[in-house]
């Protein structure tokens, strides 16, 4: 149906049946966008269709069709035609406001499925338009008329686009609003909305359900706007549960069966559904890891630190997985739970127990399953993060869990069935494993020091082991899988069983048992397993058994590997390897030789490898065998330097013969360890004598061995293999040739011939193994003889007829055949392109290097021996070229591989090679091609290749003494090229010693005219300047040379020479660095002549040098008086001699003749600023400038800035400073045409900004300075004056306007013009009485405050919430509120919404300032109309700020309100209230962006409270108000006081109204009995009692909570609540509860630890002897960690109080006692630091810091105030007084909270709590009262009195602080560790400070506490090693030469000598992690850099 006949239509008289047939047709049809477009197009808005709604009396199915017919227009509008958008709202709003009746009456239940999917398609194309349409949906609709549950129940199977499937996807469209959070995140508050399609998804159809879990995955889970807190209400375990369901999901198709097997459908359905939910499980299982296991994304809570907490805060998450009653049986469900144990191990000592009745043996799946998720579990825990918080136990929790023990593995591993004792194993590997890394990462921690993570390990070890079965049970458990050992299997009574478990084979069997076995052998001492195991039979087992199974083989290659390394491990005795007894025959006894087995094992793995491809497993199986043949050769003599690698003779072992060439090899081995002296012997002899023989047939010449071994130096026992000494060849060949001569078999010589043609390749002199194997005709083959015959001079090529390269052969035969014909020809068609690696095998390469590096040496020897008849002129370089070449282009193709390390391979072998470093010769006039490779390998180690870096330092050492050589200074030899990868890579290998030698070298050997010589020396200057610290720096005599060559190239210096410019200026910041004070005073005044006379200049050299010796200057100030000073160079030389003591008059008279010179300067605006400018302030301090120049230059200045509105000169920082010297001579400035000092200043700051500012001339530095000038200004400015000048000035309104276009985008100077702007605003903009004749302003205000809120960035930068952008946002603020301050007419309605945009309801700094703001707008009438309950994102889109439409007209709901807050935030704002908060926001408090802003809570409370609201009573409870109105109640104002208890009487009018009585009666009651304790009175609570409100308050909520019954129980059951008693004291002191007693004491606790605040709280604690029962409680054997901590957390909350600190100290002897808390007694010292040194609990230790650290802040506070009570009005009150005047009369105290025999009188109780200072002299204990340290003198009242801490206390404190240090900085946390020693440099500090006051007066009593002593002491007992070894990675050069003290010397020498590559990598990664601290995620790198320099602090404060 057409547009145009559509409309017409619709203006007849029956409409509807038009609007069904062009629904039909554009459902029908395929391009029903172009449909739409052109409807949109041709109507009017579409309101010729909604005019249809109008029309009275429509049908449902009438209103239907047009529901329908807009749903097509909406929803074609939000996908293909978004120009139209604006239609698309337009109908939007009209539905919600004029026809929402239709939408409630279609979606009734009663309503017909065709009705209601009109609606539901209508809202979700609404939805789809986003952005204002959906939060019109959002707002506007009421979600509580609508029952969405029995909506999306309403499932149709024969229909897909069902209701439920339209009202999915209208929640869909709400959740796809990625672009809009707060749209989703308004759309979550919606109660039972989303969840309400939950429990319907196991039937919907696949596609259906997994859009549905990818959406909320991605738009709830990993959406950063959606808060953790709302994704808790939303993914509860009631609605969670259908999630979970999902992992059976059935579909459709099994709602009919009523079933989750699938078995029970139809064959091709189930195979449908069972692929379908492979799909599902795959989404819902990432969707539910995402939720229950992410900490970041998820539900699920980091666990907190063991503080005696009462529940785990992961008990939600445990909820919701225990609607999985057997999570096992599913494998995805075991996953999810394994790893929420994982993430949440405080969970473990719960679930776990439940699985113990399951924990029976026997061969079921279930039972299987069970084993294998407690192995899963183990295996995603991290118990080394218990460490800190549980120690040892918490690990070990963590690792064996109950009811994980001995006889649970010994049950598992004694099982009969192979299946049960496989998944025993799996678990004891598991939980080694596990214990494995534990260790690994208790090593590696930056927190622990070596001792304690030593002893730690042994700890953890040694418990995990009681827990597991001995070795002898695994070994057992071999055996039997083995088949070695039978058991007895009952298979008959699991026969049919379909729970019965699938065997294991054998080899899977076998290969965990060999993981268990190697996991003990790594974790258990040396050689324990070894005992109970023989590794030679294990392998012969592995090797011997046969599996068809598929993958069998892989597993048979890894079982290999580990009986390999039980083989290496073990002690081979060394009759295993010489066995005379070994025949050819005796095949049986040989089977049990050791050696044989490896052998056979490498070959018999390297041909199965060969034929299935399993490259990977045989390069380990065979790397093992060949490492320990060569172990065990070398222990019987035949080690790898003397013989070679034995791999030659592995290698050729065929696949034919495996068992016969093993044998061979095997007797080779044996007959030359038995002949091992007679073979060595004629080696020797054979070496001798070939070294002899001149005429020898060997081509490269051979050290005599015989002179070698009698030159050589070798200690008793020593190893010789370590020296530099070798044979000629292997004497493996000698014992073969004798196997040989005895059995000449063909296979046995056909394996030696192909052995020695590789071996050859090996040897460096191959000629004397040569001669003897062509000796040996007999036992050598033909191919063999006839290519060793190429290896004799005379006959050194051989024809290319005689010598055949066959098809297919590999790189190494070619090679060989190059080497034997030269024809290079053949052999570059056979490697040309990418052939080479088509014949390279790479198993073979080494041999491939070594094969070319021999020949390459064979020529090099001939062209160095110049043998013409070997090899004609120019043929053997060209053969070099052609092997270099070959070398070359095998790095570059294996280097193109994805494995590096083949090419690795050849990089490292030519470097190592030594032929290759005798030929480096890199200063020659032309290099040759070995050279040229050689410099190209060495840059590639050096940039690609660190790991190789240490093979290029004998080539760096072959430059540095080739540069000392003349040739190396020939014209054109280019010295720097091949210096130049040793320093510039940052893996360099020369020491700082090599770089000073080679600094050397270049300074007396080079010349700067050659450019390659200046570029040399220039490296080596930057290098070493950025190498040179405290732990490296030159040596003296280096210095000395080092100055005076500097001395020689500035006398010579060429004029405009940039090199050598850069050279000089490199060259002085090195001197600087190295010249200290004893350098410097080496010098001679010719010398530092001869420095002035350098070019260039020198002047800052000069200046350091002054600096280090002084007396310098008189040399330099009377050089200057001679010579007149160069400006600006020798300008800082200058200022800095006018500063000296010594030389001053010489210096001033210098100065003197530069007076035209600096006036010139000065006048001179248009030159660049330069040093001159430190001579400014001189030149005005001796007045050399007279007045008139003064005017003169103020006069131009001020015209050119201000009047011509120039841009500032370059130099106007230089020139500000005249101003006020021309004011302190000519104070009346009206004669130079200047309106005043400051007023001319502030103008050209002005001038200067704002025209800096608009030529955008980004000069930050000159704008931040002139910003600071003119902050110092404005002070000193009268106000009328200034108003007058800027208020009608063309400058303010120019100045106003660029600050404010470019401030508010400037991050970096806009806070300080901003806040500038925001000075002159409160003065220019001040309103004074009588001012209406007051001209009007060039810029009003109300323009000004247009130009703020109507700028572009303005919204940006207040919806901004990055933290660098706070500065500015906050002067912004303060901008707006100073202008409303001063002219409140500025503001209007419209600007409240963006400030509650902008607002955030914290404490921040800028949050205050938005609500000060917000309050002059209120008291300027301008909140009428408009509730400020909603702030944020969510008011940004409540009220439409940007948007085309403002919503000023909608009321917030409460869901958008209560969605807002965050009651744990709330929480915690109420723990840290501030009592001396005022209601009204008039100024800035403490910023803390944690906390709610209480002053903008109260009133929001109070509006939810109010009657005209329809929040429930409950959830008005829960929300929050309770908590706030009971903590409102200690404030001290009256009024913060008055609205929490108006916050109250609301409750109590709700619950007034509430019909539920059972609800309502315990919050009445609560409320109750706190009013009838006051009795009508106003009284401030105290926080102590109040803390116990709020929290009873909170368990109102929670009846399964262990602590509900007992508090209300004290609540209820008492009349009156006693408000200055501590409530329940001895009840859960001493509590009596069979289970939760704990949990009673850990209440009190925590009351107690956060209820104590103030001296009031204090003193109710005091009355009931509070103080002596935590005492108790610490030192009590029975208390445990945890309730230990919290008992000291309650004494650190007493400690904050003055009264509490006094008393602890002095009464309960809290010095005393701490360091007794914290050590424990049976610490074994043998592992401790040092022998004194105790270690204890590390949570413990830091808590007693922190107890320490507070006592100490709060003592020191007390000598800083005026008083030292917290509160006047806290010490005028007494509890007890409070008590009496509560009805006139003293209450009888309740027995269970106060007994009896703790009764003491009010006048005892007034003189307990009553404590004045200063203590009595003659007391026999000492007080920690305040001490008045001018007593002798109290009369004197013209002085101020100082205080000081009594002495004894002092020393007693740092004693107790002794004790502790060794033990806390061995075992406690970094932060613990930061406290203490930021303590103890606070005490230190202070002895320094009481010393001074006690000078005269205490000297008796402060000789313990003499500074000296005292620094001398503390120094002495810090384990510096110990803080060096932990900050090491964090610490630059300077900080650990600090640290280290004396000890830096013995380690100079070895910092000097080490590579600069560990300095240069050390500064980088000291950056990064100074960049990751700043990541927040990153605690660790924080944490150190805490205690870095807390240690630095400490240092410095010692005096070291």
């Amino acid at each position: 149906m057409k547009v145009d006949e559509l409309l017409q239509e619709l203006g007849g008289s029956d409409p509807i049946p038009a609007l069904e047939k062009f629904n039909a047709y554009v459902e029908e049809s395929s391009n029903a966008q172009g449909i739409i477009n052109g409807l949109v197009l041709a109507s009017d808005s579409c309101n010729e269709i909604l005019n249809l709604l109008m029309t009275e009396k429509r049908t449902s199915s009438e209103v239907a069709a047009i529901f329908s017919t807009l749903s097509h227009v909406l929803i074609n509008i939000a996908s293909e035609l978004r120009e139209h958008i604006s239609i698309g709202l337009h109908i939007t709003r009209q539905l919600l406001h004029n026809h929402e009746a239709h939408i409630y009456r279609f979606l009734l239940p009663t309503n017909t499925n065709k009705n209601t999917k009109a609606v539901l398609r209508c809202i979700t194309g609404m939805v789809l338009l986003g952005g204002e349409a959906a939060n019109e949906v959002l707002v506007t609709l009421n979600w509580s008329q609508i029952n969405i549950s029995l909506i999306a129940n309403r499932q149709s199977v024969k229909d897909v686009w069902d209701v439920r499937a339209w009202c999915i996807y209208m929640m869909l469209a709400f959740l796809n609003s990625t672009e809009e959070p707060h749209i989703i995140q308004q759309f979550l508050l919606k109660k039972d909305v989303l969840p309400a399609i939950f429990p319907g998804l196991i039937w919907d159809p696949c596609e259906r359900v997994i859009n549905v879990l990818k959406v909320m995955h991605e738009s709830i889970l990993l959406n950063p706007s959606i808060s953790k807190t709302t994704k808790v209400h939303l993914f509860t375990p009631t609605t969670t549960k259908p999630l979970l369901d999902l992992y059976k999901w059935s579909g459709p198709m099994g709602k009919f069966t009523k079933s989750e097997n699938i078995e029970e459908l139809e064959s091709e359905v189930a195979n449908t559904v069972s692929n379908e939910r492979v799909q599902i499980k795959k989404v819902l299982h990432k969707f539910m890891l995402t939720l229950c296991t992410s900490y970041k994304h998820g539900i699920v809570f980091r666990e907190k630190e063991q503080k005696g907490q009462i529940q785990s805060n992961n008990w939600y998450v445990y909820n919701i997985l225990s609607h999985m009653k057997t999570p096992w049986k599913i494998s995805e469900c075991s996953e999810l739970m394994s790893r929420v144990l994982g993430v949440c191990p405080d969970l473990l000592k719960t679930y776990f127990p439940t699985l113990r009745t399951l924990l029976k043996p026997r061969p079921k799946k279930s039972f299987i399953s069970i084993v294998d998720m407690i192995s899963q579990t183990i295996a995603c825990q991290a118990p080394w993060k218990k460490m800190e918080t549980k120690g040892v136990s918490g690990v070990l929790a963590c690792l064996v869990p109950n009811p994980l023990n001995q006889n649970l593995f010994k049950s598992l591993l004694e099982s009969p069935y192979g299946q049960v004792r496989h998944c025993g194993m799996m678990l004891t590997l598991s939980i080694l494993t596990k214990t494995k890394e534990t260790c690994e990462n208790i090593k590696q921690s930056h927190t622990l020091s070596v001792a304690v993570k030593e002893d730690t390990r042994r700890k953890v070890i040694a418990s995990v082991f009681r827990a597991l079965m001995p070795v002898s049970a695994i070994a057992h458990c071999w055996n039997i899988a083995a088949g070695i050992e039978l058991v007895e299997q009952n298979f008959e009574e699991h026969l049919g069983d379909p729970d019965a478990a699938e065997t294991v084979s054998v080899t899977s069997q076998l290969l965990s048992i060999a993981k268990t076995l190697t996991m003990y052998a790594e974790l258990l001492p040396s050689q324990t397993v070894y005992k109970a195991i023989k590794p030679v039979e294990m392998l012969q087992n592995v090797r011997d058994y046969h599996d068809d199974e598929v993958g069998s083989s892989k597993v048979k290659f890894e079982l290999q590997v580990l009986c390999l390394g039980f083989l290496a491990d073990s002690k081979i005795s060394q009759e295993y390897v010489v066995d005379t007894s070994l025949t050819e025959e005796s095949l049986e006894h040989m089977e049990k030789n050791v050696l044989y087995q490896l052998i056979r094992t490498y070959a018999e793995s390297k041909q199965h490898s060969s034929e299935n491809g399993d490259a990977t497993l045989m390069l380990s199986v065979t790397e093992t065998c060949q490492s320990n043949l060569s172990s065990a050769l070398a222990k019987t003599g035949l080690a790898a330097h003397y013989d070679g690698n034995i791999k030659f003779w592995l290698r050729h072992i065929l696949k034919t013969n495996v068992v016969k060439l093993s044998s061979f090899l095997t007797r080779v081995i044996q007959k030359t360890v038995a002949s091992l002296s007679q073979y060595t012997d004629m080696l020797v002899e054979i070496g001798s004598k070939a070294t002899r023989d001149l005429n020898s047939s060997t081509i490269v010449e051979t050290e005599s061995v015989l002179t070698a071994i009698e030159t050589l130096e070798i200690v008793d026992n020593e190893d010789v293999s370590q020296h530099a000494v070798s044979l000629p060849f292997s004497r493996l060949v000698f014992g073969a040739l004798e196997l040989l001569h005895s059995n000449p078999d063909p296979e046995y010589v056909d394996y030696f011939s192909s052995v020695m043609n590789d071996y050859l390749y090996s040897l460096s002199d191959p000629g004397v193994l040569v001669d003897i194997l062509l000796k040996e005709e007999s036992v050598t083959s033909s191919d063999l003889k006839a290519y060793l015959r190429c290896w004799v001079k005379k006959k050194y090529k051989q024809s290319k007829d005689n010598v055949q390269l066959s098809d297919g052969v590999g790189l190494s035969h070619i090679i060989r055949y190059l080497f034997m014909t030269h024809d290079w020809a053949t052999v570059e068609k056979l490697l040309e392109g990418n052939k080479l690696l088509d014949v390279l095998d790479k198993a073979d390469l080494d041999l491939v290097i070594t094969q070319l590096l021999i020949y390459l040496c064979l020529q090099l020897n001939s062209e160095k021996t110049g043998m013409k008849e070997l090899s004609p002129e120019k043929k053997g370089a060209k053969m070099v070229k052609k092997y270099t070449h070959l070398l070359r282009r095998l790095y570059e193709s294996l280097s193109e591989d994805s494995d590096k390390k083949y090419a690795e391979c050849v990089l490292q072998m030519v470097l190592e090679h030594p032929r290759i470093l005798a030929s480096y010769q890199p200063f020659c006039n032309k290099q040759s091609s070995v050279t040229e490779l050689t410099q190209e390998f060495i840059d590639l180690a050096l940039r690609k290749h660190s790991t190789f870096a240490p093979n290029t330092y004998p080539y760096f050492k072959t430059l540095v003494q080739n540069l000392q050589s003349p040739s190396s200074r020939r014209d054109g030899i280019d010295v720097y090229s091949p210096f130049a990868p040793f320093l510039s890579s940052k893996d360099t290998v020369i020491s700082y010693e090599d770089l000073q030698n080679l600094f050397m070298i270049c300074l007396e050997a080079l010349c700067l005219h050659q450019p390659s010589h200046s570029t040399l020396i220039h490296e080596v200057i930057q290098l070493i300047q950025k190498t040179t610290s405290a732990k490296r720096v030159l040596s003296s005599q280096s210095a000395q040379f080092a100055i005076a060559k500097f001395l020689e190239f500035g006398s010579s210096a060429e004029k405009k020479n940039p090199q050598l410019e850069k050279i000089m200026y490199d060259f002085e910041k090195l001197l600087i660095q190295v010249m200290d004070s004893g350098k410097s005073e080496q010098l001679s005044p010719e010398d530092m002549k001869n420095l002035m006379q350098c070019q260039p200049p020198c002047a800052v050299l000069c200046c350091h040098l002054v600096k280090q010796h002084p007396p310098h200057a008189r040399t330099l100030s009377r050089y200057f008086k001679k010579h007149q000073p160069s400006l600006p160079a020798q300008a800082p030389l200058l200022a800095l001699l006018l500063d000296q003591e010594e030389g001053a008059s010489a210096a001033g008279s210098a100065f003197a003749k530069l007076t035209e010179t600096l006036r010139t300067w000065i006048i001179t605006f248009e030159d660049e600023d330069d040093a001159t400018r430190l001579l400014v302030p001189h030149a005005l301090e001796k007045s050399i400038l007279d007045v008139d120049f003064l005017g003169e230059v103020c006069q131009r200045l001020y015209k050119e800035t201000v009047t011509a509105e120039k841009l500032p000169p370059k130099k106007i920082l230089s020139l500000l400073p005249l101003f006020q010297k021309l004011a302190d001579v000519e104070p009346d400035l009206s004669k130079f045409g200047l309106p005043g000092q400051h007023l001319a200043l502030l103008q050209i700051c002005l001038s200067c900004i704002k025209k800096t500012y608009k030529e955008k001339q980004e000069n930050l530095k000159l704008l931040m300075e002139l910003a600071k000038v003119t902050s110092e200004i404005l002070p000193k400015l009268d106000g009328d004056s200034l108003r007058r000048t800027l208020s009608n000035s063309k400058l303010w309104s120019s100045f106003v306007k660029q600050v404010l276009r470019r401030g508010l985008g400037d991050v970096d100077v806009g806070p300080d013009l901003v806040n500038q702007l925001r000075d002159l605003c409160s003065v220019i903009y001040r309103k004074k009485r009588n001012s209406g004749g007051d001209k009007e302003e060039v810029l009003p205000a109300t323009t000004l405050y247009s130009m703020i809120m109507g700028h572009t960035q303005y919204l940006s930068l207040m919806f901004n919430r990055d933290a660098d952008w706070e500065k500015l946002k906050e002067a912004v603020v303060r901008l707006q509120l100073s202008v409303v301050e001063c002219q409140p007419e500025v503001c209007q309605d419209a600007h409240v919404p963006v400030l509650l945009g902008a607002y955030t309801a914290s404490m921040s700094t800028v949050d205050q300032c938005i609500l000060m703001l917000l309050h002059r707008y209120e008291k300027e009438g301008h909140m009428s109309t408009l509730h400020p309950v909603l702030w944020g994102d969510v008011a940004v889109a409540h009220f439409g700020v940007g948007s085309q439409m403002p919503g000023f007209f909608r009321e917030p709901t409460l869901e958008q309100i209560l969605g807002l807050l965050d009651v744990t935030r709330l929480s915690l704002t109420c723990r840290s209230f501030d009592i001396w908060l005022p209601l009204e926001p008039t100024e800035i408090h403490a910023a803390d962006k944690s906390l709610y802003d209480v002053r903008f809570l109260l009133p929001l409370m109070l509006y939810l409270g109010r009657e005209k609201t329809t929040l429930s009573e409950i959830d008005y409870a829960e929300c929050g108000a309770v908590q706030l109105g009971f903590t409102a109640l200690t404030s001290q104002h009256k009024e913060v006081w008055s609205m929490g208890a108006a916050l109250l009487r609301c409750l109590v009018q709700k619950m007034e109204k509430s019909s539920h009585r059972r609800l309502k009666l315990p919050w009445q009651w609560l409320v109750a009995v706190v009013s009838c304790a006051m009795e009508g009175r106003q009284r401030r609570l105290p926080a102590l009692t109040i803390h116990f409100l709020v929290e009873a308050s909170r368990l109102l909520s929670q009846p399964s909570h262990p602590m509900y019954q007992p508090v209300l129980n004290y609540l209820f059951l008492l009349p009156t609540f006693r408000i200055y008693f501590v409530p329940e004291l001895y009840e859960f002191f001493s509590s009596s509860h069979v289970t939760n007693h704990r949990e009673h004491r850990s209440f009190l606790l925590s009351n107690l630890s956060q209820g104590i605040k103030h001296v009031i709280d204090y003193k109710i604690c005091q009355r009931s002897f509070t103080s002596t029962l935590m005492m108790g409680m610490l030192q009590a054997p029975t208390a445990d960690i945890e309730l230990k901590v919290q008992v000291l957390e309650v004494l650190e909350a007493m400690v904050r109080i003055h009264l509490g600190a006094v008393e602890l100290v002095r009464n309960y002897n809290l010095l005393t006692v701490l360091p007794l808390v914290a050590l424990p007694d049976n610490t074994a010292p043998a592992l401790q630091p040092s022998p004194t040194t105790r270690l204890g609990h590390p949570l413990l230790m830091a808590s007693v810091v922190q107890v320490l650290a507070t006592l100490w802040a709060t003592l020191m506070d007390t000598i800083t105030r005026k008083t030292s009570m917290a509160s006047p009005e806290d010490e005028a009150v007494q509890p007890e007084e409070e008590e009496e005047n509560i009805g006139g009369k003293r209450k009888r105290r309740s027995s269970d909270t106060y007994s009896k025999s703790f009764k003491k009188s009010r006048k005892e109780s007034l003189e307990d709590s009553t404590h004045k200072a200063p203590v009595e002299r003659n007391t026999s204990t000492f007080g920690v009262e305040v001490m008045d340290a001018t007593e002798e003198s109290r009369g004197a009242s013209e002085k101020p009195r100082s205080k000081m801490l009594p002495p004894l206390f002092v020393h007693e404190y740092l004693n107790c602080l002794k004790v502790l240090t060794p033990s806390i900085l061995a075992g406690a946390p970094v932060a613990a560790c930061s406290k203490l020693i930021y303590t103890l440099a606070e005490v230190v500090q202070y002895v320094d400070v009481m010393a001074l006051l006690a000078m005269d007066r205490l000297k008796l009593r402060l000789i313990a506490l003499t500074p000296k002593v005292v620094k001398q002491q503390v120094y002495n007992i810090i384990n510096w090693d110990m803080l060096h070894q932990q900050l090491q990675e964090h610490l630059s050069d300077d900080e650990e030469v600090l640290v280290l003290g004396e000890k830096a010397k013995d380690s100079v020498q070895q910092w000097r000598n080490e590579p600069l590559s560990l300095h240069l990598n050390k500064q980088q990664e000291l950056q990064r992690s100074r960049d990751q601290a700043e990541d927040a995620d990153n605690e660790v790198i924080k944490e150190c850099d805490i205690l870095k320099e807390t240690v630095v602090r400490l240092l410095k404060v010692l005096g070291k």
